[in-house]
């Protein structure tokens, strides 16, 4: 029955993502513009969204849709996940384009030189910044087939969308040392976006197992 509901559900998940996206981007990267702000942070268009907030809220909308509709939150979660890292990496082109989610300086002569306008050019210059969004859109097409990889094979419910959170996760945990936006430490050292990945990466990891555990033990009884 999910089919008959995709578009409501993809709808209900879009406006999720918006509002989470939002939120954690206020929230954790730039709680100081604007916590005396109250207005300024409903304005997507200034200072954008965080993609972990997005994704994360988005999911949950999407959940408490299908709980709704008696719909198999779980399996459709599996069915669709492989696209959410197409949507990421388009998303990260976008960021390319708009010269934000840049890169840190290279120290060297190679890398990329926003132009005018950008945040990256106001932020750091002329100065040749490491192509961060750009590799981290190139590894979502990687995690994307190595997802299609996975669910060819025979798999518990509910653990192809934990392993997308975590090799997406984990991914991104790693490319924040490259990144020259928001790389002020958060948390025992790491930024902001790098304790939240752990987090959701432990978490994916738990349920995965978790669910391939409940499924041997059902089968069993």
């Amino acid at each position: 029955r999910g089919h008959d509901h995709i578009g409501d559900v993809r709808n209900c998940g879009g406006f999720g993502e918006i509002v989470g996206g939002r939120r954690l981007d206020v929230c954790c990267f730039d709680w100081d513009n604007y916590q005396q702000r109250l207005i300024a942070r409903t304005f997507v268009w200034k200072g954008g969204m965080e993609s972990q907030g997005g994704i994360l809220f988005g999911f949950l909308a999407g959940v408490w849709y299908c709980k709704r509709n008696n719909i198999d939150w779980l399996a459709l979660a599996d069915i669709v996940a492989p696209s959410l890292l197409i949507g990421q990496a388009i998303g990260r082109i976008a960021n390319l384009l708009n010269g934000d989610a840049f890169g840190s300086p290279t120290g060297g002569d190679f890398g990329i030189i926003y132009p005018e306008g950008t945040l990256a050019r106001a932020t750091y210059g002329a100065t040749p910044l490491w192509p961060a969004e750009v590799w981290e859109g190139q590894l979502d097409v990687v995690l994307f087939a190595l997802l299609l990889l996975f669910r060819s094979f025979k798999h518990a419910k509910g653990q192809a969308i934990c392993l997308y959170a975590f090799m997406y996760s984990m991914m991104r945990f790693g490319l924040e040392y490259l990144r020259g936006d928001y790389a002020e430490p958060y948390f025992l050292g790491f930024t902001s976006a790098q304790t939240t990945s752990l987090a959701f990466a432990l978490i994916a990891a738990v349920l995965f197992f978790y669910c391939g555990y409940k499924e041997k033990n059902s089968s069993t009884n």
